[in-house]
């Protein structure tokens, strides 16, 4: 009897046991969702080439404020060309390339003396004098490029030189890549108004592209000035101060751009986007007896 008695007692802690464990139990699926996720690492930024047409409002691209900007003392030690200095920082000398813009070649092994070259280096000369104190932004990241070259923003009287370039038409805007795309949206405004007005590259048409400097479309009364000789009365010298129209008594015919030498025929792809320097002829002939070329488009 005291046998069979501690058999069910034995039975019954047994089945107790057993629907204590069921109601406990925990479902896999539902415990994976509960997972903190806090610990996984963010998927890395993709490192690409930002264009006009996606910068704007991109992830990469961002309204950066004065108190966003980190500021390097430095002194002008050397001028290279428009868009390459050397810089003393902290005793240290450095070969300093400015980020995001791109001036044409003065001394390339390959590509020689591009239009412009000479004309942004010596304006680099004249701003960036030797001696000049300015105030390096040093680039994102590696903050060097491929060759070693410190990549930055050169900043002087608090004006950035980089832009102060692609306002004067004398460099585009290139080698753009993320995270060092903090002014893109920016350095596009303003190159698209060097464009409008043709000033420096931009008054040869098709010389500055996307991809670079496209000399072979430059004809020899389309070098810089720097390179051309005087031309024969009724040409225009290359001022992109004197945007005034002349020869009004045939506007609205044939309209030709006093900085390129490049008439455009009503219809043509850049007839209404010229605006600066115009010169009216009253016909095709009348231009090109004055020196000026047909647009290719």
């Amino acid at each position: 009897m005291r046998n069979k008695l501690q058999f069910s007692i034995l039975f019954f802690v047994f089945i107790l046991g057993v629907i204590i464990t069921g109601c406990t139990s925990t479902d896999p699926a539902s415990n994976n969702t509960n997972k903190d996720v806090s610990n996984h690492a963010a998927p890395p930024v993709e490192q690409k080439t930002v264009g006009p047409k996606d910068s704007l409002n991109s992830e990469h691209s961002t309204n950066v404020s004065e108190t966003d900007k980190r500021l390097i003392p430095a002194v002008i030690v050397k001028n290279i060309d428009g868009d390459t200095v050397e810089v003393k920082i902290n005793n240290r000398v450095e070969k300093l390339r400015m980020l995001c813009v791109d001036t044409p070649e003065t001394h390339h092994p390959r590509l020689g003396v591009q239009p412009f070259g000479p004309e942004a280096s010596e304006y680099t000369k004249k701003i960036l004098s030797v001696g000049e104190k300015v105030e390096i932004e040093p680039g994102i990241g590696d903050g060097r490029d491929k060759y070693g070259r410190l990549l930055g923003y050169i900043y002087i009287d608090g004006k950035m030189f980089n832009k102060m370039l692609l306002e004067k038409g004398l460099a585009r805007i290139a080698y753009v890549y993320a995270p060092n795309t903090k002014y893109v949206d920016e350095f596009y405004a303003v190159q698209k108004e060097a464009q409008k007005k043709g000033v420096g590259i931009w008054s040869i048409e098709n010389y500055a592209q996307e991809d670079g400097y496209h000399s072979s479309t430059v004809n020899s009364d389309q070098q810089s000035p720097s390179r051309s000789n005087n031309k024969s009365e009724g040409s225009f010298q290359n001022n992109p101060g004197d945007d005034q129209e002349n020869n009004l008594a045939c506007k609205g015919k044939i309209k030709g751009n006093a900085n390129s030498h490049i008439y455009h025929v009503p219809g043509g792809s850049y007839y209404e986007s010229a605006k600066d320097n115009i010169v009216w002829f009253c016909s095709e002939k009348d231009a090109q007896d004055a020196g000026y070329r047909k647009s290719k488009r």
